[in-house]
């Protein structure tokens, strides 16, 4: 990977939990963790199912598509290093998880709900790519 000019925004602790999403974010891909045991996928990652509770959890690479279930305007500055305004969207994955996500490539009064979306991937360091979503050509 060519080096990466300094991220300054805040970025997610990596840990043992979380390891195998952040790894695939790097490659562009979104994986997310699935049950070995009933099948259920879902994010956050976590050591055990929220289904069952089984620890037999491994990562699933998912589609990367979704919809838009809702979303938000950022007009205040929360948190100095986001510059308002930016849209934050509640993104329902084809693959059934629900994330909550920057939204991009889109103007605020264009987003409606079901809107089709996309995975995008924004380079952060050696070890993530940060999620985010954008309008999809996609038809259905």
């Amino acid at each position: 990977m060519a080096d990466l000019p300094p991220y300054t925004k805040p970025l997610p602790a990596i840990s043992y939990v979380n390891q195998a999403f952040w790894k695939a974010t790097v490659n562009g891909r979104l994986a997310l963790p699935h049950c070995r045991g009933c099948g259920h996928t879902w994010f956050p990652p976590s050591a055990r199912c929220p289904q069952c509770l089984s620890v037999d959890v491994n990562s699933r690479q998912a589609s990367g598509k979704g919809r838009l279930w809702s979303w938000i305007i950022m007009h205040r500055r929360y948190i100095k290093e986001f510059d308002p305004p930016y849209l934050v969207g509640f993104v329902e994955l084809d693959e059934g998880p629900m994330l909550i996500s920057t939204i991009v490539g889109v103007r605020p009064e264009q987003l409606v709900c079901d809107l089709p979306l996309e995975v995008v991937f924004e380079p952060a360091t050696a070890e993530m790519s940060i999620v985010k979503f954008r309008p999809s050509e996609r038809n259905g």
